[in-house]
């Protein structure tokens, strides 16, 4: 029992060997990017008006009064349509940033918007949107992407490389062990070392299915909302038929309410 609990309370422990900012990161861009972006459509949106002015002005100067007035009315309506295009552009942005599946038409639109440029206070082109945004932006699912992926799943291994560096006496050294494989599934689709069945300890199987629940059911993660318990249960069921988890092992989690005795008060 006690190799049990200071493995559970130590299976994270590698996530200070991955940044931050990574860590906690609850949109496709980071909160610094889309803070420049909107910057950028601010004045995209001032570079347009600017531009229209200019133009109106101009149309007065070389035009007879009956000719100007004409095209001052285009102008306006011109820019009234641009004015709405940039803001369809920008809250399709917004709602591509979200984590949530991305459907293909806004991947599509998105480099659409991308080919679309605007000239900056030094006179260069800029595109709408980088090539960077647009790769961030288009993430399938979630917020992270292959990269981003790839250091949250890191901290496995830093966790074990910690772990195998203290002296554990003969009754706690399989403490190691027993972490490093909390995000291993019974079908070898877990992390990092694509473990199956009997490979994964059962101390690990039993951990595993805790850790979802609490992942699923806290409030305190800056990048996702907690779910409802019957939600959360509904979610480690479809994980059992899918041959992740251990069946008997979360029968028991389930009908003895496990849970309860550690639930989080958002989540009651």
């Amino acid at each position: 029992m006690k190799e049990i609990r200071y493995a559970a309370l130590l299976h994270d422990f590698g996530k200070v060997g991955v940044r931050e900012e990574v860590l906690v990161k609850a949109k496709k861009l980071y909160p610094l990017q889309l803070d420049l972006l909107r910057q950028r459509f601010d004045y995209i949106r001032k570079e347009a008006e600017a531009s229209t002015v200019r133009r109106k002005l101009q149309a007065f100067l070389e035009s007879d009064r009956g000719d100007a007035l004409s095209e001052v009315a285009r102008l306006t309506e011109d820019f009234d349509q641009r004015l709405r295009r940039i803001e369809e552009y920008l809250q399709l942005i917004i709602d591509s940033n979200e984590p949530t599946l991305l459907e293909q038409s806004q991947s599509r639109k998105l480099r659409e918007i991308a080919q679309h440029s605007f000239i900056d206070p030094r006179g260069i082109e800029r595109p709408y949107l980088d090539p960077d945004e647009v790769r961030l932006l288009s993430i399938p699912k979630g917020s992270l992407d292959a990269s981003e992926r790839l250091q949250i799943e890191s901290h496995v291994i830093h966790t074990f490389n910690f772990l195998t560096q203290i002296p554990w006496t003969k009754e706690l050294k399989k403490i190691p062990e027993i972490a490093r494989a909390h995000h291993e599934k019974l079908n070898g689709t877990g992390y990092p070392y694509r473990l199956h069945g009997d490979q994964i300890p059962l101390p690990t199987k039993m951990m595993t299915i805790c850790d979802i629940f609490d992942a699923l059911t806290a409030s305190d993660r800056p990048y996702k909302r907690a779910v409802p318990v019957n939600r959360a249960l509904s979610i480690l069921e479809d994980c059992v038929r899918a041959g992740e988890l251990d069946p008997d092992l979360f029968k028991l989690f389930h009908d003895e309410k496990v849970y309860e005795r550690v639930m989080h008060p958002a989540a009651e």
